[in-house]
């Protein structure tokens, strides 16, 4: 059983203090996918282009102005689109309501209302729908044919990696997932696992459970991160895979998209 005891007595490992501080709440910097800053860098460019796409196309069609509705909406959810994201895929490591209380409070309300934005599956469709609006903002209107193929391959690359990366982490933890379901459905008990009156699993104790079920290391910490966001019920996740979220978990259905 994965006891939530900490240890008797001295400083706690390593892991277990890198668990403390997950979740929405205070710990922004494993709240959506875009933990590492490499993952902020390539999400950030991939924002900037939309907002300065959204921007010049708005600009243009103020400019020179001719019926067209449709397009000069399109444009504004454009821009609308790329400020969001500015501000959610913000290069900052780990941003707090006292440095930067509107900063948090954005990203707070955006995990809440489009969670998708928060898993790599879900963010990778999202960038091949905005490469779509980018080529037909700019390419089909023959505003700028150059910018509008750089960006929009950019766009399709970026979001073609982020389903990768999101479909590999999925097939991983889909794969401890049906160890779980094919012990439960032969009448084995899960409560060695988590037992009845235990709250839950920190991320220390969720990467042990996937190495008891496994036998191998399915993830490093960082990408532990992410499977334990898809996991919870609520954006505001405390780090802490509860018995609720667990139980869900492993049952019969679709697999779980991260």
């Amino acid at each position: 059983m994965f006891t939530t005891e900490g240890n008797s007595g001295g400083a706690p490992p390593p892991d277990a203090m890198d668990s403390q501080n997950l979740g929405l709440v205070g710990g922004q910097g494993v709240a959506g996918i875009a933990k590492t800053m490499k993952w902020k860098l390539f999400f950030f460019i991939g924002s900037l282009i939309v907002l300065v796409t959204g921007l010049s196309c708005t600009l243009f069609w103020i400019l020179h102005v001719q019926w067209a509705p449709a397009q000069f909406m399109t444009t504004l959810f454009l821009l609308l689109f790329g400020v969001l994201m500015v501000v959610l895929d913000f290069p900052i490591p780990n941003p707090t309501q006292r440095d930067w209380p509107t900063l948090v409070s954005i990203r707070d309300h955006c995990y809440k209302f489009v969670l998708f934005m928060t898993r790599f599956m879900g963010r990778g469709m999202w960038y091949l729908f905005l490469a779509t609006m980018v080529f037909a903002a700019l390419w089909d209107t023959n505003i700028s044919w150059f910018f509008g193929g750089l960006f929009t391959l950019y766009l399709v690359v970026l979001g073609a990696v982020a389903l990768w990366k999101g479909w590999l982490i999925s097939v991983q933890l889909d794969k401890a997932r049906n160890i779980l379901l094919r012990e439960k459905e032969t009448g084995g008990s899960l409560d060695h696992y988590i037992a009845p009156t235990q709250a839950g699993l920190n991320k220390v104790q969720f990467k042990a459970l996937l190495k008891t079920v496994t036998n191998e290391e399915m993830f490093s910490f960082d990408d532990l991160d992410y499977v334990m966001n898809a996991l919870s019920f609520v954006p505001s996740s405390d780090g802490i895979v509860s018995r609720e979220e667990f139980n869900y978990w492993v049952t019969p259905g679709l697999m779980l998209m991260v």
